[in-house]
């Protein structure tokens, strides 16, 4: 365990916003002693088709395009929504206008009605980790590797799903890819491919230890472990362990092993709270 006060960073949702607004909050953020602000990846409204949702790659790039301080990142892109050769052309894109500001969290996918209704398949859970562990392949290969390689997906054996699917230019700076989820496979994923792990703060202790074990059979080092604290429903960020003891939770984090943690506001309010707590 770090025993060490964890960097910080905000999730900014992307429900109920409109772009001018979510851009502004993001604004104010970038004037704030944080990490990263972190996009959630939605395509549609929770319960209200009229909902402004906005999309979380193009949000990326605008935010970066406008702040040139700040620093932003997935949390997490579904693998399930995006061919993965066209995500990894999108994000080499936004990286090559931002160089070492866009780091990628990517997940297994976690709104089964949201694929139904835009029908999208979602796959059972094992489907969706082995598609979580050929999409980091793929973006391997594409924004860091020989573009003209071959690359395969487990899924379908020896088939080649890209063959030499050229990509330039790439970033010149290593991108982060950090695998979120506390299922066995997706924590010995994130040590075995990724560059981090990111987890529930509920979940994050009992799931580290195996993260590091796993990260140090695979001589791995330098992996980062993210805890991150949502908020419920109706639930403001001053009713949060977070808001009720900055200080106390981020160095319970820092106990339980976490490197950074991700704390999430929804619009202006949680921001002006959370500027009073951190100032």
């Amino acid at each position: 365990m770090t025993g060490v006060t964890p960097r910080l960073g905000v999730a900014l949702g992307t429900i109920g916003l409109s772009a001018s607004e979510w851009l502004d909050c993001a604004g104010e953020l970038a004037q704030l002693p944080i990490e990263r602000v972190w996009i959630w990846d939605h395509l549609m409204g929770r319960g209200a088709a009229e909902r402004p949702v906005l999309e979380a790659l193009s949000l990326a790039a605008a935010a970066l395009a406008r702040y040139e301080s700040l620093a932003v990142g997935t949390l997490v892109l579904d693998v399930t929504k995006r061919h993965p050769a066209l995500a990894a052309k999108s994000i080499a894109t936004i990286a090559s206008l931002a160089e070492g500001r866009l780091a990628v969290g990517l997940g297994a996918g976690g709104d089964a009605a949201e694929h139904q209704a835009l029908g999208m398949e979602f796959g059972a859970a094992e489907e969706r980790l082995t598609l979580m562990e050929e999409t980091i392949g793929i973006f391997r290969a594409m924004l860091e590797g020989d573009p003209t390689q071959r690359v395969t997906r487990p899924s379908q054996g020896a088939a080649p799903s890209l063959l030499e699917a050229a990509s330039a230019p790439r970033p010149a700076h290593q991108v982060p890819l950090y695998v979120a989820g506390d299922h066995e496979r997706s924590i010995d994923l994130a040590a075995r491919a990724g560059d981090g792990w990111i987890a529930p703060a509920a979940s994050f202790a009992q799931g580290v230890t195996r993260f590091r074990g796993a990260s140090e059979r695979a001589g791995r080092t330098g992996l980062v472990a993210f805890a991150l604290q949502e908020l419920g429903k109706g639930e403001s960020l001053k009713e949060t362990p977070f808001g009720r003891d900055p200080r106390g939770w981020l160095a319970a984090q820092g106990e339980a092993g976490a490197d950074s943690v991700v704390i999430t506001v929804r619009d202006r309010s949680d921001i002006v709270q959370l500027s009073a707590m951190i100032r």
